[in-house]
């Protein structure tokens, strides 16, 4: 792998030397493959455009951080600034990276909602913003291109497979009782939580000290801690929350998200201020560390994150007399 790696290297130098004074906008464009930008965006379609939208594009989102999560502890692989002195970070982050979870997520993301337009246009934006997202990735010096291709391969596989086999999934689902669907909903989220935290409970947990060295002379404020499982066990609460609220609001009516743009904006409103209450707040408050606490805890907080979106919300929103059921 050193081969390849130094082959990014010299690759990302070009790329931050052509482009120097772009770090501002690449950071920008980024930002479209970060949690914090799907913690809104999800809730946005669910509750402001349509629940089906919101539902295809979160679970395939879910999927693939898990997937994502896999590999980057199987690959174990380095960020371009831990591992070379002449790259410059402008942003810093603590997992591996090996493959780019934006890269993977912005194709899973922007594909589905191209797929639902089914428009040329549609996929010839997803694939722009792919592209870009990809690219910010190495000119900021948080991946090598190995990564984000990965990644990109990654997106394409996860939203191929959901596209492929989901209808015939929720059809077989559907022919349980509630009380069956909720509980295989949570078993599948446990699998999740082990599939992306598999890897890291079989390592050694050794990590190169050059690596660790470079990484705290390039960004001293930001300590690297590849190894955690934090990734996998959102993924299983979020799965968890969201597809439970889901079975549930459906056995409720569902949800209509059409209105006036007005209507449409008091409902975004009350719905985020429980959502940012709920990741800030408690985020501030459970403890952040490795041990089971910790876990089950950020379990829990991310299960009430989706079934706040799913399901509490939705019917706030009704009895408030700003949606229909």
């Amino acid at each position: 792998m050193q081969a390849i790696w130094d082959w990014g290297v010299a690759l990302i130098i070009v790329l931050q030397a052509a482009g120097e004074g772009l770090a501002p906008f690449w950071r920008g464009v980024s930002i479209l493959g970060d949690e914090v930008f799907f913690l809104v965006l999800i809730p946005l379609l669910f509750w402001c455009v349509s629940p089906r939208v919101s539902i295809r594009v979160g679970l395939i989102l879910l999927l693939g951080t898990a997937i994502n999560s896999f590999f980057k502890l199987a690959f174990a692989g380095p960020r371009p600034y831990w591992y070379s002195a002449d790259v410059r970070a402008f942003t810093a982050e603590s997992s591996f990276g090996l493959p780019s979870a934006h890269a993977q997520n912005t194709v899973g993301v922007w594909g589905a909602l191209a797929s639902l337009m089914a428009r040329p246009w549609a996929w010839g934006v997803a694939l722009l913003l792919a592209f870009l997202v990809g690219f910010s990735r190495m000119a900021l010096g948080v991946h090598f291109p190995t990564d984000v291709l990965a990644g990109w391969l990654l997106g394409i596989f996860t939203l191929g497979a959901y596209l492929l086999w989901s209808e015939a999934i929720w059809r077989w689902v559907q022919g349980f009782s509630l009380n069956r669907q909720l509980g295989l909903s949570f078993g599948f989220s446990l699998l999740l939580v082990l599939i992306g935290a598999l890897p890291a409970l079989l390592s050694s947990h050794e990590l190169p000290a050059t690596w660790v060295q470079q990484a705290a002379i390039t960004q001293p404020d930001t300590a690297i801690h590849p190894w955690s499982s934090e990734n996998a066990v959102t993924v299983g609460g979020t799965w968890f929350g969201f597809t439970a609220g889901v079975l549930l609001l459906t056995q409720q009516g569902g949800f209509v998200a059409t209105g006036p743009w007005w209507q449409r904006g008091a409902r975004f409103l009350v719905g985020i201020i429980v959502v940012i209450l709920l990741w800030a707040g408690l985020g501030a408050i459970f403890p952040r560390d490795e041990t089971l606490v910790a876990a089950g805890l950020r379990y829990l907080r991310y299960t009430l994150i989706g079934l706040w979106i799913a399901f509490g919300a939705p019917l706030l929103l009704r009895r408030m007399g700003l949606a229909e059921g």
